[in-house]
């Protein structure tokens, strides 16, 4: 049983509240400081706004879906300030979840969609993480297809010797492949040199030593940033993985099962929503879907996964709805455990250098001006602002920046409201943790081991613990949803409240019981800070 209820199943001592709690759904929670208690409604609705609008429980309950009860405020504080924990219980039959994200081309910009396939996929894998389930993350490298055909032309025409690329190679790669696709953009030569060196390859006719070397160039350099956001992949996988030759074992067995038919010009199509797809060229050359099919049947054969998980922005939807069809007609378990998170898309992100072309370009910025907002900034405490510090607060910046958004809406990007320190953002965030941490530090008392709520009379405690009860909710919604913006708005909520109890509510100059359990009420919000901090793929400063 999820740990929520149990902690309520103590709190509520009736057995009518306790079968109404294990058999529903949601658990919501309001302080009322007047009638000196909680109001606690489990429910099956969590759309409803509403169950706290009437002062009589008579009113609050909808038969068989809403029922709310009465809980004496210090019970309440008490036990959830004794039973609060961050980390969650080993699952009994943890799920393997696979992820697909991050995903950039080799030689083409690592644009803003990237951007957010990598911050909403790594969200999605640490959250799942958390909640002990076995995480594959995967980052499908795109190093295939006619456009790198275009590519081996420019290195070959400019005779390139890819040992020398030891400073920004992807960089030099892009311009390369930019130079040579304007040249192949008028010249029907240079297109038709790429193709013939793509079907090649794809036929295993020319030596791939090359390719190899950029691989290894891409990968290298890839890590780096990965690196500085704090995201570790457990494999790279690229799609030259499943050409031509590797796929004729698929191929066959969609032949084989009807799936695929040979049109007059040589095309190998499915049927999808009444419509022919390509799957194969007439050249036998694979496509973006036939590389997509083959790599689902291999992921599941090699991870016997519970859940694979495409993350990738909207305008993929009837691509990624057409694969999993496909493979639904071979593997109806691989593809009923396939899921495409779709995302909307960034509007208006770009630099001093113009439109954004590589995911350094955009930490880079972050960093510069984060570094010119805090030397003008009056709190700025210049022996913590190192360049490391200002790094990470212009990462927190973008990465919150993007998560509290709806996932799947598309968004104007603002750098003024991105790295603003008021109203809710990620530089607020981070300054709450350092003020907490700062408190812990300095208060001169220990934090106590068990609550005594005789000590937190004020209302704005209820308040805070009003929001500590929710938390472990919104982190088992954000999971269901994948949704990140479920934590980090109920992040701003708490952090309202936990500001307002640092305006009203002294730790120091009090008495030590007092200053104790209004600290005991801090650090547990700090906890929360920074463990979604985490889940959300920030990492949490204590100074700044």
């Amino acid at each position: 049983m999820n740990t929520k209820f149990i902690v309520f199943e103590k709190i509520l001592s009736s057995n009518v509240c306790k079968h109404t709690i294990q058999n529903s759904k949601y658990i919501k929670f309001k302080h009322d400081h007047n009638e000196k208690c909680f109001l606690v409604n489990v429910n099956n609705n969590n759309k409803d706004k509403s169950i706290f609008s009437s002062e009589s429980s008579a009113k609050y309950a909808r038969p068989s879906e809403s029922h709310t009860f009465k809980v004496d405020r210090d019970i309440f504080i008490k036990e959830i300030l004794n039973s609060f924990n961050v980390n969650q219980p080993s699952q009994q039959s943890p799920k393997k979840v696979v992820l697909d994200f991050s995903s950039p081309n080799i030689a083409k910009p690592f644009h803003a969609g990237h951007l957010r396939s990598t911050i909403i996929g790594n969200f999605i894998a640490n959250i799942n993480t958390f909640f002990q389930n076995k995480v594959v993350k995967i980052n499908y490298l795109g190093d295939w297809g006619t456009q790198f055909g275009i590519l081996q032309y420019g290195l070959r025409s400019k005779q390139v010797d890819l040992s020398k690329f030891e400073t920004d190679p992807i960089r030099k790669l892009y311009e390369i492949y930019v130079e040579a696709n304007k040249m192949a953009s008028t010249d029907e030569n240079v297109q038709k040199e790429a193709r013939k060196y793509f079907a090649n390859i794809e036929q295993g006719k020319t030596s791939l030593e090359n390719w190899r070397k950029i691989r290894d160039i891409t990968v290298q350099e890839l890590e780096r940033v990965y690196n500085r956001l704090g995201i570790h992949f457990d494999t790279y996988h690229w799609e030259s993985d499943y050409n031509g030759n590797a796929i004729k074992e698929v191929i066959r067995l969609l032949e084989e099962n009807k799936i695929i038919t040979k049109t007059e010009e040589g095309k190998k199509v499915a049927q999808f929503r009444g419509k022919d797809i390509t799957v194969l060229k007439s050249d036998n050359s694979t496509l973006y879907l036939s590389r997509d099919i083959a790599a689902l049947l291999d992921r599941y054969e090699k991870y016997k996964f519970d859940k694979m998980l495409y993350v990738v922005d909207n305008a993929q939807s009837d691509h990624f709805a057409a694969v999993f069809n496909i493979v639904n007609q071979i593997n109806s378990n691989c593809s009923n455990a396939c899921e495409h998170i779709k995302f909307g898309r960034i509007k208006g992100m770009s630099t001093r250098t113009g439109n954004v072309v590589f995911l350094n370009d955009i930490l880079d910025e972050a960093k510069r001006k984060m570094q010119e907002q805090q030397k003008s900034s009056k709190n700025t405490r210049s022996s913590a602002m190192t360049e490391e510090t200002c790094d990470i607060l212009g990462i927190t910046a973008v990465v919150i920046n993007d998560l509290k958004q709806k996932r799947q809406r598309d968004y104007d990007f603002d750098w003024n409201k991105v790295l603003q320190s008021e109203g809710d953002s990620g530089i607020k965030l981070q300054y709450l943790h350092c003020r907490l941490f700062s408190l812990e530090q300095n208060s001169g008392v220990k934090i106590p081991n068990v609550c005594a709520p005789e000590y937190l009379k004020e209302e704005v405690v209820g308040d805070v613990v009003a929001e500590l009860a929710r938390y472990e909710d919104v982190l088992h919604r954000a999971m269901i949803e994948r949704e990140a913006s479920i934590i980090v708005n109920y992040l701003f909520r708490l952090a309202r409240h936990v500001n307002r109890m640092f305006n009203e509510l002294n730790v120091k100059n009090e008495s030590n019981d007092v200053a104790a359990q209004r600290l005991l009420v801090f650090h547990t919000a700090r906890k929360v800070v920074k463990t979604s901090l985490e889940i959300l793929g920030v990492r949490p400063l204590n100074q700044m």
